[in-house]
Parts: structure tokens; C-alpha cells; sequence
């Protein structure tokens, strides 16, 4: 990322700023400012600036040493959802002093193409021992406001690089009365398939006075509507210690009501530069009326805007070299030339999108090798044995580009974070490369962090915005985590190996469906790589039920989100690429319209005996999709499953994506449908309509 939201604007964004002025006065009421972007806008009166998207308002007052939420209302329903505080600002960085209001100004921004169009309100704010500018984005309709801390250290003051902010407030929030409940939510990385409990993700009572440090984010609940916080960071609910991750804090102040304030800048003051600004962590604050599946939906919506889905890009099926062997000499073999050319046939015969090459392909200089040279020999899943030194890419990636173009598969790129940007653009031009793995990242520093997220944003811009970045979450080391980089792709979940003993990669389908269903309470779930893999080569003293499923079975699990073959397609059998082949054409058929809508989890959590599945249903048409899973160990051969935003009595059209087949059903009192699955384990691929 470039320095300031401004800096990082392109010549025609420039043009479109719609507002600026200068304030010369700290404690003068902030001169005039009328400004708007379709449904949002932001305006002044006296000493309050005001936001809005079109649903959502919220008002700040200049205090003379910062901005401080005076009001948060919900359009649609005139709720007020927050009151003033005895607050200086809704940020907290310690006695910084009297503020100087120098700067505020609105205009039309999409940050370089990495977000939706929003109006952007910068209120740039000189304290004598810092410079902070303070980001509002507004995104038109959504159902809440991204805010920003970005901090600079004036050059005539020194830091001390251990020394924290104290306190390290981002955003605070007098809330208008006492919340029924507050529940804070996380997920987990680097999952294990060996794992007890083996849970992604993870919910927890927040009580007055209380304090959470691994959430990703915050409900408050008030009788059938509420008030959502989300961090953009990389905390997660395993980490033991990231980028100034902070906490959720809920705290009781008679008499005036309840206060939350989330904690964690992510960076130390010695990490401040003198001559550009840096970014904390951005935070969300979303409305909802309604239930827990309300605020699960304005979730949703407001991640669709901050990490919009770009169909052309975005929307993809990748197949990936390194998941069919066990162990790492075997999985680099499969980078090879003459391997991946085999593998661009396979991933055409059968619909794949996108064929990742994984490790293995590169030298010192992350650029490809011509020839491998090994230490001794190693035996494949297949039973054959290589013994020789072998060959890469001789001639560079000319031929598995030709080739893929000519079968019409896009070819992807395994790298580590650390590989020169230089290299990595070599590479995409040469070989052009649409899907980019960053992997092993560990970073523990700001400079870490903000290096890689510069690279993938660079990459990406470089290859003119056909690239992505699938980020790796695999370790539970500080990455990227699950609510931050994804304006530049998606999220590789976790390994999952077919022909693998050890019990911590080992595929077990009831486990990646359930990492998906719990993924789809608070996220988009299309933004996720969830994996298949090749039952058929599951060895028999593995600990898994995976052969006693189907491939289509197994295939289903994915749909809803982004679909992976973690695995070598050409080791697919006949009848394997008979039972994928209809399925993945069929929903290659639908999925433009499924990434429109928004998945949610239905039915019982899966634990391999139950009916479970997702809804992914358009708010826009109340049409959508379902995918109903009877897990192996289900007794039950039907079972009534309730819909989201369907009310009762209503009648459905359901029809089966596979076969064509169509249905009428009403739903009962409780919004149930009812399904039969003859055969456990058992899918169905559906599509719904009320007309």
C-alpha cells in the first residue's frame, strides 16, 4: 500500500475529489463541508462532521483535541444507537496534547481498484508529539462505516522503539443504552485434522467489565437489532502473538451507559516514520435489525463491499500440484515440466479453471529452474521410485503456457513471501501466471507485514489486476489472517492430503464441511479455498471415513465456497472424471448468479451424523441455492431443514441443479422445507424461487 489513501490515488481519482478545505483553527468550528457519492455523504454543521452511506449516519464532534462519536442512527428505522461521551476523541494514543484540525476533505476513491467505490472523509489532525490522519470510508447502501487511524511522527520528536502506545485505543463507542448480550467471535488458523476439540471457530459471552484479546470482532445485541465490530487484522483465535492485535472491551459507566472500545493499533511508536503516514488497524461498524442471521447478513454485506468479487477474476475452480504426495521430495517432483503439462490436459478434461504450480519449480532466484538434482531416492503414492537428477523447465514456462492457452486453463504460481517482487513479475509475464500463493509468512513486525501487503498489492497492479493472491492461513504464526487482504483474493484454509497416515493433514470430509459451515456464520464464504481430494488414493491405515464417500459427495462440500483439488487431477479415475464432470459444469452453469447471493449455514452442525448444508440466497431476487448434505453416519433418510428470509407459508420452487427436476414445497410454521436423501452420505444441489 502506498502512504496515504490520497497519495495512492490514480490521476483520474484526482480529478474526482469532490471536497477540500483548510482549518486553520484547533478549537474554530469546522468550515463547510456539503459532499456526496451516489447514496453516501458526509457534510458539517458548526462543530459535527457527519457520515452516511444511505442507511447508516454517523456524527463526530471536534473536541479541539480530536473527533468524538456523538450519534450512530439506523435510516431505516431511526434507531439511535449511540450517545455522547466526556471523550476527547474516539481514539485514545495517550496525553498527546492539543490537536490542530488542518486538513479535511471528501472525495470518490476505490483505493486503487482494491475496493468498491466509496466516499472517502480524511480529517488530518497535528498534535504536538504526532500526526494523525483519521479515514472514514462510506460505502453507498451498506449497512455501516469503515474507520481508520493512520499515524506520522513529526521530526522533531524522538521514540523509543519497545515502547507501546499507552493506551492504544482505535475506536470507541458510547452505546445508547444497556445490550442484552455482546458476543465476540473468532477463527481459527493453522487447523489440524488432529485437533480436540477440533473447532474454527469460536464464540464467548463478552461481560461488563470484560476483556477478549482473540476475537475478530464484536456483537452487541439489543432486543431484535444490534450493532456489529469488526477489526481488520490478523488476529485469530489461536495466535499467541501478532501485530499489536489489541482486544474488545466492554466496560459499564453509570450513568452514562455502556461503553465498548476496541484496542491494538497494529504497530509501536518506534515503527512511526517521519515522512508518511502508516496504517493501524481499520475498523467496522455495522447495523442490523433483527436476529443473529440479520447481523450474519450486514456482516456479509459490508465484507462484499470492503472485498468486492470481481467475476472475471475472481471466480474460479483451481487445482493445485502439491497435494497428491505425502511428503515434500514427492510433492516437488510434481512441479516439473513434463508433469504439469500432463495436469493442464487433466484440469481441461474435467472443467478446472486454474492449474497452481506449487513448490518446487524455482532456483535461488525464484525464477525457473532447469534441472533438479536429489539427494537420494523417493517413492510416489503410484509406487514408482525416481533416482535421477531431473528436468524443470529447461526453457523457461513456454511451454505450459502455450499449452494451458491452447486448452484453455489459466496457470497459477506457488512462491514464498519472501520472494523478490522483481522476480515474481518476471514470472507472471513469462509464464502468465493469474493465481499467486504467497506462503510461509510469519510477521511479527510492521515492516513484515506492510512489505508482503505492499508486494501482493504491487503483483497484482503489475499484471493489470488479472492476478490474485490466495493467502496461505495453514500455520498458526501471524499471517495475513481472515479479515484483512482479501482486496487482493482469497484464503487457502488448510492442507487436506488423501494419501497421507499423519494425522494432523489428513482429509476427513465431515471436517471440511464443517470448517465451511462455521466459516459461513461471519464470512463470505466464496472468499475461501475449501478442498477436495482423491479418496481413491487414501491409504487403508489412514483414520478417515473419506473412502466411504463419493467424489461427487466430497465435490459438494465445496461448492458454496471456493473449490480447490488439493489434489493431481490426472490420477482421477475414469469413473472418478465421470462422477466430477457433470457437477462441475453444472455449477460452472449457475455460479455467476451464486456469487451475487450470500451463504449461510443451515441445518445441524456437521459431525458426520447429521443433516447439515448452506443456503446461499440473493436478498435483491429471494432466490438462491442449497446444498443438503446427509453426513455417513445419519440414520434418517429425510429431515425438515429451516431457511433463512423465508417466511413461513411461503411456497418454493426447488430445483435439482443436476438433473433438472423441479418440485413444489410451502413451507411450515417454523420456515421449514422438507428433504429426503436415501443414501447416507448423500447430497442434494438445489436452486430456489418463490415464483
Amino acid at each position: 500500500m502506498t502512504d496515504t489513501p490520497t497519495l495512492c490515488m490514480t490521476v483520474a481519482a484526482l480529478t474526482a475529489v469532490l471536497s477540500s478545505q483548510l482549518l486553520s483553527a484547533a478549537d474554530g468550528p469546522l468550515q463547510e463541508l456539503n459532499t456526496s457519492y451516489q447514496a453516501a455523504s458526509g457534510k458539517t454543521d458548526g462543530n459535527e462532521l457527519t457520515v452516511s452511506t444511505g442507511k447508516v449516519t454517523r456524527t463526530w464532534s471536534w473536541t479541539g483535541k480530536g473527533l468524538a462519536t456523538a450519534a450512530i442512527t439506523g435510516l431505516e428505522s431511526g434507531k439511535q444507537w449511540a450517545k455522547p461521551r466526556d471523550a476527547e476523541a474516539d481514539w485514545n494514543l495517550g496525553n498527546l496534547g492539543e490537536g490542530k484540525l488542518v486538513s479535511l476533505k471528501a472525495f470518490e476513491d476505490d483505493d486503487e481498484r482494491f475496493t468498491s467505490k466509496h466516499l472517502a472523509v480524511e480529517a488530518e489532525i497535528r498534535y504536538p508529539t504526532l500526526d494523525v490522519k483519521y479515514v472514514i470510508w462510506a460505502y453507498p447502501g451498506a449497512p455501516g462505516l469503515r474507520t481508520q487511524l493512520w499515524l506520522k511522527r513529526p521530526a522533531n520528536v524522538d521514540v523509543k522503539a519497545a515502547k507501546r502506545f499507552d493506551p492504544d485505543i482505535s475506536e470507541t463507542l458510547g452505546l445508547a443504552g444497556d445490550a442484552r448480550s455482546v458476543t465476540a467471535f473468532g477463527y481459527a488458523a493453522g487447523l489440524k485434522a488432529n485437533m480436540k476439540p477440533y473447532e474454527i471457530l469460536r464464540t464467548e459471552s463478552l461481560p461488563a467489565g470484560g476483556r477478549i484479546d482473540w476475537a475478530n470482532g464484536l456483537i452487541a445485541d439489543f432486543e431484535g437489532a444490534g450493532i456489529v465490530l469488526v477489526k481488520e487484522s490478523h488476529n485469530h483465535t489461536m495466535l499467541g502473538k501478532g501485530l499489536e492485535t489489541g482486544a474488545f472491551e466492554r466496560m459499564s459507566r453509570r450513568p452514562r451507559g455502556e461503553v465498548v472500545r476496541v484496542t491494538g493499533l497494529g504497530m509501536l511508536p518506534g515503527d512511526l516514520k517521519t515522512d508518511a503516514y502508516r496504517f493501524c488497524w481499520a475498523n467496522w461498524m455495522v447495523l442490523y435489525t433483527g436476529g443473529d442471521v440479520e447481523a450474519q447478513l450486514a456482516i456479509k454485506r459490508f465484507d462484499r463491499a470492503r472485498y468486492p468479487v470481481h467475476p472475471g477474476r475472481d471466480v474460479f475452480i483451481m487445482a493445485n500440484t502439491w497435494g497428491t504426495e505425502d511428503k515434500s521430495p514427492q510433492c516437488r517432483y510434481k512441479a516439473r515440466e513434463e508433469n504439469v503439462l500432463r495436469e493442464i490436459k487433466a484440469c481441461a478434461d474435467i472443467g478446472i479453471d486454474i492449474l497452481q504450480i506449487d513448490d518446487g519449480w524455482q532456483d535461488k532466484n525464484w525464477r525457473p529452474r532447469a534441472e533438479m538434482e536429489i539427494k537420494e531416492p523417493f517413492e510416489l503414492h503410484d509406487g514408482k521410485t525416481v533416482s535421477e537428477d531431473y528436468r524443470m523447465y529447461p526453457s523457461g514456462f513456454g511451454k505450459v503456457r502455450a499449452r494451458a492457452k491452447e486448452l484453455g486453463v489459466r496457470l497459477g504460481l506457488w512462491h514464498a513471501w519472501t520472494a523478490p517482487t522483481p522476480s515474481i513479475k518476471a514470472n507472471i509475464d513469462e509464464g502468465d501466471f493469474r493465481g499467486i500463493k504467497l506462503d510461509f509468512a510469519n510477521l511479527r513486525r510492521k515492516d513484515q507485514f506492510d512489505s508482503l501487503y505492499d508486494k501482493a498489492r504491487e503483483i497484482i497492479r503489475h499484471s493489470e489486476y488479472r492476478s490474485v493472491v490466495n493467502w496461505d492461513v495453514t500455520e498458526i504464526s501471524p499471517r495475513m489472517g481472515f479479515y484483512f487482504g482479501r482486496d487482493c483474493g482469497n484464503l487457502y484454509l488448510t492442507n487436506r492430503k488423501a494419501f497421507t497416515v499423519r494425522d494432523p493433514v489428513r482429509y476427513d470430509p465431515w471436517q471440511v464441511l464443517r470448517d465451511g459451515w462455521e466459516l459461513a456464520r461471519y464470512m463470505n464464504l466464496n472468499k475461501v479455498q475449501v478442498t477436495f481430494q482423491n479418496k481413491d488414493i487414501t491409504p487403508p491405515p489412514a483414520k478417515t471415513d473419506a473412502l466411504k464417500s463419493t467424489h461427487a459427495y466430497n465435490l459438494a462440500i465445496t461448492l458454496m465456497a471456493s473449490p480447490i483439488f488439493f489434489t493431481e487431477t490426472q490420477y482421477l479415475s475414469a469413473a472418478a472424471r465421470d462422477e466430477i464432470r457433470p457437477i462441475i459444469k453444472a455449477y460452472k452453469a449457475e455460479r455467476e448468479q451464486m456469487y451475487r447471493g450470500y451463504v449461510f449455514a443451515i441445518g445441524d452442525k456437521p459431525d458426520n451424523a447429521s443433516w447439515t448444508g448452506f443456503q446461499n440466497h440473493d436478498p435483491e431476487t429471494g432466490a438462491g441455492y442449497l446444498t443438503i448434505f446427509r453426513e455417513l453416519n445419519c440414520e434418517e433418510p429425510a429431515a425438515k431443514l429451516a431457511l433463512h428470509f423465508l417466511p413461513r407459508g411461503t411456497k418454493l420452487t426447488l430445483t435439482d441443479v443436476l438433473t433438472g427436476e423441479s418440485r413444489q414445497t410451502t413451507l411450515d410454521d417454523h420456515s421449514r422445507a422438507e428433504f429426503r436423501i436415501e443414501k447416507a452420505p448423500g447430497f442434494l444441489f438445489l436452486k430456489y424461487g418463490t415464483k
